[in-house]
């Protein structure tokens, strides 16, 4: 009972990380800047006792890659004499969610001994299914919504719009970058669990868990199928070049993964047919197949827009240090630039406003820092090396629809200690898990 009022909490608190939002009592700081706060504390106590040198080697690679980006802001900030400081204090950024992370990791540690990545895995899974179930929560009881909406405030992509659903800190494309992450980190503890051949309900349980991220996670961002293709083909490439994996415990897993999926389109199809709410969500959320099947082209008024805001400089000196502005130019009371919706030129596609804000420099700079941190995680536990790759490609192709980066989804597996032989087990040799 204790184990599971502490699993409980942990939980709750990797959301607030995860998916950080403001109280209405508290509107100027986030839950990840509290996080972050408490992280730091612990952090001077750890040093302190020196447990910290894997981290703090950590912190000084990734932290060179950060001020690279923001260096690139204050330049292209200079070169174009504008006020828009979107990246300049993106190393102070990175450190916040790097240190809330830490205070979650550690938590972890205390209530499950050595923290793998499994263990990481297992939360951050639990964390995406309480955000898809207070999603619906929240679009069927509007008592809840309410309650919600009385202690929740914050940007648009914290508290979602209207048309769709949403969770807590979990909305729009931002919310669905990260609920595919997660779906990619699910496919890795599947993995996991046909290696060392669990029990069959165990897979149905992860392999249902995956359906029902990717269904509701669709419906607060569609960016969650993109997770959800690439974990896929992870999955599918792992299980094809892995020779430990035994052909018996491959063909008992695509046994459950077809009864799971079967069932899930069964019961997705019922409430298409039996519920007007559901019928209207499901075709959000899986619009583009809709207009496939009905209308012969697969796509959404989401890549239609996209399509139109796949534009790029049309001058030399933009492409390479960019013009300046990330946000709306009319933030700029110096701006005499054509009209915006909020985004300069018109654009909410990532690279196009990432080259228009500090150029290939700056863009390049993002870029090889990802790989900076990509690398540190593989440097820490090899044998993932797959997983931290699959997660740096989901980053840089949400790039493609919105410039929202999935740091945060590195940096708990950045908390954890290096391990030589297996991530898995911990000292006394028996696995961690939730």
């Amino acid at each position: 009972m204790i184990r599971a009022i502490q699993v409980s909490i942990i939980t709750i608190l990797t959301s607030f990380f995860f998916f950080p939002f403001f109280f209405t009592f508290l509107p100027s700081v986030n839950t990840k800047m509290i996080l972050a706060a408490l992280g730091l504390i612990i952090f001077v106590i750890d040093r302190s006792n020196n447990h910290t040198q894997f981290f703090e080697n950590k912190l000084f690679r990734i932290s060179i890659g950060a001020l690279g980006v923001s260096f690139c802001s204050f330049l292209s900030m200079t070169i174009n004499n504008t006020p828009d400081n979107s990246y300049l204090s993106y190393i102070i950024s990175m450190w916040v969610w790097l240190f809330a992370a830490y205070f979650c990791v550690y938590l972890m540690r205390q209530v499950h001994g050595e923290v793998s990545v499994e263990t990481i895995g297992n939360y951050l899974v639990a964390v995406a299914l309480l955000q898809c179930t207070l999603g619906m929560l929240i679009n069927y009881f509007p008592f809840i919504n309410n309650a919600v909406n009385s202690i929740v405030t914050g940007e648009k992509y914290m508290i979602g719009i209207e048309g769709r659903i949403h969770g807590i800190g979990c909305a729009l494309d931002v919310g669905g970058g990260r609920l595919g992450a997660i779906l990619i980190i699910l496919a890795y503890v599947i993995l996991q669990s046909i290696k060392r051949q669990k029990a069959w309900w165990v897979f149905m349980g992860l392999l249902g868990s995956f359906f029902y991220i990717l269904v509701i996670g669709n419906m607060i961002g569609r960016t969650t199928i993109v997770g959800a293709a690439i974990a896929i083909a992870y999955l599918v490439f792992s299980l094809c070049s892995d020779r430990k994996i035994e052909a018996t415990s491959i063909r008992s897993f695509l046994s459950i993964a077809g009864l799971v999926v079967i069932i899930g389109v069964i019961i997705c199809v019922g409430l298409y047919n039996v519920s007007p709410e559901m019928h209207k969500l499901l075709r959000f959320g899986f619009e583009a197949f809709f207009n496939y099947f009905e209308h012969g082209t697969f796509e959404t008024n989401s890549t239609n827009m996209l399509s139109e805001g796949m534009i790029f400089p049309d001058n030399f000196r933009t492409w390479i240090i960019g013009d300046g502005y990330m946000a709306s130019g009319s933030n700029d009371p110096y701006y005499i630039g054509p009209a915006d919706y909020g985004f300069y030129m018109n654009t909410d596609a990532g690279y196009s406003r990432f080259i228009f804000y500090f150029g290939l420099i700056g863009l390049s700079s993002f870029i090889l820092f990802f790989i900076i941190v990509c690398n540190e995680c593989i440097k820490g536990i090899e044998k993932n090396r797959l997983l931290f790759i699959a997660i740096l490609i989901l980053g840089l192709s949400i790039w493609i629809k919105v410039s929202t980066d999935i740091f945060l989804v590195f940096a708990p597996f950045l908390c954890i200690n290096d391990v030589k032989e297996s991530d898995d087990i911990n000292t006394n040799g028996y696995i961690e898990t939730i």
